[in-house]
């Protein structure tokens, strides 16, 4: 009697204020409350409310667990087990609680080293043991077999390791299935043996589970600590989903809360035998088990450049090749040194790869002499000069005389065979161009007027003949060549027709040489294979006109890179460099760090395709479950600050703002990490990044907009964890998968 007067004490003299968070109310409150306690079983259930909530909240518990637990271990008998009460005499309830406690503290006080602590609990379970009868226990040994201290033992032997495969523990279950009456209330019986079968791993069927959610949702009747110990069952069992959520906060609605302090009675007169501890101990667990925390993983930087392997393809003359142990190539070495710059190069492997550049520029010159006709070998070697401002006045003079001397007609470069060629003419503007040869030059207006004329699609080779001329099947490196050159010199208009026929080429997210190529000797086409360099160059030159793949690109160069399709390839590795290198690091963030900002945050809320009404009243409900600010904004851009988006699929783009998930839509499934479900079946929650804040994305289809309200309505909100959650609608019933 002592004991419940001194926690009414408590009660009465605390002051009605507004609570703190509800885990951190709570745990005050029992770390207090068990303090004052002497009795086993209160205190033990304290320490495993406080030892599961330990990792939830913003101060540590530990040196209070440590004083709990130093009392609970002083009250041992010298026989193992424990009493109710200090010196009284070992039961098996009051030990298998005791048991239960010691187990779930030891993983959280380890480092303080509490002293005995897995003695007292090896000793505690051989007090269980010894006290079994056939299939069951009773009170105290000797005893008839009872169905409470029979469901604790269970428990207690499922924390210690027993599964239900061992015969004490199948023998006890098949015992607490059989009997038809019990000390306890049916509901706290059967909260019981969900806890119990959890800790063995004895399967419960979704029935049962249903069952419960029903009798917490429906049943006005229950009394405070059987909702509790259901709660807490029931997010043992299952993943948060909407009928959890609301189970959750109509718990919660029930606690009261005085100064920073927040618990659950068990009736609603204060003078009876409230149980103020078992029922807020049952709350705390089943709050902490739902907002449980996953062990933190190293990830990787999503924008990591392959620099090393750059790097390693250098060969010993200075140059780089096309590939691993190949002659060096003026092209691959432009690529190179380029891309290399973002990789903090060493000052000698350039002034090595410049040497040879100089060197291979020389010999290019000869050769362009020998055969009059435009190198690109020519080109990149002066590109790469020009870079590194490796020439002269004179040089640069010299070069352009050389580029124009070796024309096949005014303005047109190409050989003597097939006769001019789109690529080397382009090749030659833009070398002209980068030397400093204005647009409106005579020979650069020939070739754009040459180039306009040959074709309506895109270039590739051209064959011209003495009666005819006719282009063969234009390829992308040849078109993106012709339209970089034209760049600033041509209109949009006059290039629209070959920007369309690019944008026509895209397949699997990039460019490849051909989209489609004809094999003669299997009679028929076969699609082509994307490149990096060439996805990279036509992202680049499209933006300019109003097409911007920025993003799918990203993605494709990062799957690229991955994959290990760049592997031993010099110009691809250095495009994927090349890219990557604009693109800032992006710290990793999860639905627990949107759900940690929603309650210190201010969060623009948009929803382009929800009503006014709908917008206010989400924000209306964000507003009584969190402590942040919610703002309904009139736009769908998202800025530096923290944002809640509701849109539907394809609206935004997730890799700028989490690089570390996957997420890939199609017109039937959209893919989320590891999970890939019917995109009209399912909501979505993607967690995001900004410069300043949190952006939390709920996509949906229009089918499922009741599904993405009720994120909110329902409470669920409060509950989101893991990389990102996908709300899965099976014939009217969500079912939550959590990603990662």
């Amino acid at each position: 009697m002592k004991k419940v007067l001194a926690l009414v004490m408590i009660v009465l003299m605390l002051i009605p204020a507004v609570s703190a968070g509800t885990i951190d109310g709570s745990a005050r409150f029992l770390k207090n409350a068990a303090k004052s306690s002497q009795q086993t079983r209160e205190i033990s259930l304290a320490i495993m409310a406080l030892s599961e909530a330990s990792n939830d909240m913003e101060w540590d518990i530990s040196p209070d667990l440590e004083g709990l637990i130093t009392m609970l271990l002083q009250y041992q008998n010298p026989d193992g087990g424990w009493g109710l009460y200090p010196g009284e005499t070992s039961n098996v309830l009051d030990t298998a609680y005791a048991v239960i406690a010691l187990e779930k503290a030891d993983p959280v006080i380890g480092a303080l080293r509490v002293e005995g602590i897995r003695d007292a609990i090896k000793r505690g379970v051989s007090y269980l043991l010894s006290a079994e009868n056939e299939g069951g226990w009773g009170y105290v040994p000797g005893t008839s077999n009872s169905c409470y201290p029979t469901l604790v033992a269970i428990w207690a032997l499922g924390e210690n390791g027993y599964n239900y495969n061992s015969k004490v523990v199948r023998d006890a279950i098949k015992y607490v299935e059989n009997t038809t009456t019990c000390e306890i209330s049916q509901y706290e019986v059967l909260a019981l043996k969900l806890i119990a079968y959890h800790s063995t791993g004895y399967p419960v069927s979704n029935e049962t589970i249903e069952s419960v959610k029903g009798i917490l949702l429906n049943d006005e009747n229950l009394k405070m600590k059987e909702r509790a110990m259901l709660t807490y069952a029931l997010v043992l069992h299952t993943p948060i989903d909407f009928d959890t959520a609301r189970i959750l906060i109509k718990l919660e609605s029930y606690s009261k809360s005085t100064n920073d302090l927040v618990y659950w009675m068990n009736t609603p007169d204060l003078f009876s035998s409230t149980e103020l501890i078992a029922t807020t101990s049952y709350a705390l667990m089943a709050f902490s088990t739902s907002f449980e925390l996953p062990p933190a993983k190293g990830v990787k930087n999503p924008y990591e450049m392959p620099c090393r392997e750059l790097k390693n393809l250098q060969n010993p003359d200075g140059g780089w090749g096309l590939g691993l142990n190949e002659p060096s190539d003026e092209k691959a070495t432009y690529y190179a040194l380029v891309s290399i710059q973002a990789c903090y190069p060493e000052k000698e492997s350039i002034e090595k790869a410049l040497s040879w550049v100089r060197e291979a520029f020389e010999r290019d010159a000869v050769w362009m002499k020998q055969n009059r006709r435009m190198s690109v070998g020519y080109y990149y070697a002066l590109k790469t000069l020009l870079l590194y401002n490796n020439l002269t006045a004179e040089e640069k003079t010299q070069a352009e005389e050389l580029i124009r001397s070796v024309q096949l007609d005014y303005g047109l470069w190409g050989n003597t065979v097939l006769g001019p060629q789109p690529y080397e003419t382009a090749l030659a503007i833009k070398a002209l161009r980068e030397l400093g040869v204005p647009a409106n030059d005579s020979l650069i207006q020939k070739a754009k007027e040459w180039l306009l004329s040959i074709t309506n699609g895109g270039w590739g080779t051209h064959v011209t003949t003495k009666y005819y001329s006719y282009m063969l099947k234009p390829d992308v490196l040849t078109t993106i060549t012709v339209l970089e050159a034209l760049d600033g010199i041509a209109s949009q208009e006059e290039l629209q027709p070959h920007l369309e026929w690019l944008i026509d080429q895209r397949i699997e997210g990039g460019w490849p040489y051909w989209k489609t190529y004809y094999v003669w000797e299997k009679n028929r086409e076969f699609p082509g294979t994307p490149t990096v360099e060439l996805t990279v160059r036509a992202t680049d030159l499209l933006i300019g006109y109003g097409y911007n793949y920025t993003n799918e690109t990203l993605e494709f160069v990062m799957n690229a890179r991955d994959s290990g399709a760049i592997d031993n390839k010099t110009i691809e590795i250095a495009s994927t460099v090349g890219y990557l290198s604009r693109f800032q690091y992006v710290p990793p963030v999860s639905l627990y760090d949107v759900r940690a900002s929603l309650d210190s945050d201010v969060f623009g809320i948009i929803a382009p395709h929800m009503d006014a009404v709908t917008v206010n009243e989400t924000i209306a409900i964000l507003n009584d479950l969190f402590s942040g600010g919610f703002i309904a904004l009139n736009t769908t851009s998202i800025g530096e600050g923290s944002y809640i988006v509701l849109a539907h699929y394809g609206e935004y783009f997730v890799r700028p703002y989490n690089p570390y998930l996957k997420f890939h839509l199609t017109d039937e499934t959209v893919t989320v990490g590891n999970v890939t479900v019917p995109v009209d079946k399912a909501v979505v929650l993607i967690p995001g990044k900004t410069p300043k804040g949190v952006v939390l994305f709920v996509f949906y289809g229009q089918e499922n907009a009741e599904i993405a309200k009720e994120v909110f309505t329902t409470g669920f909100i409060r509950y989101i964890r893991g990389e990102a959650m996908v709300l899965l609608n099976e014939n009217g019933k969500v079912r939550v998968i959590v990603v990662g």
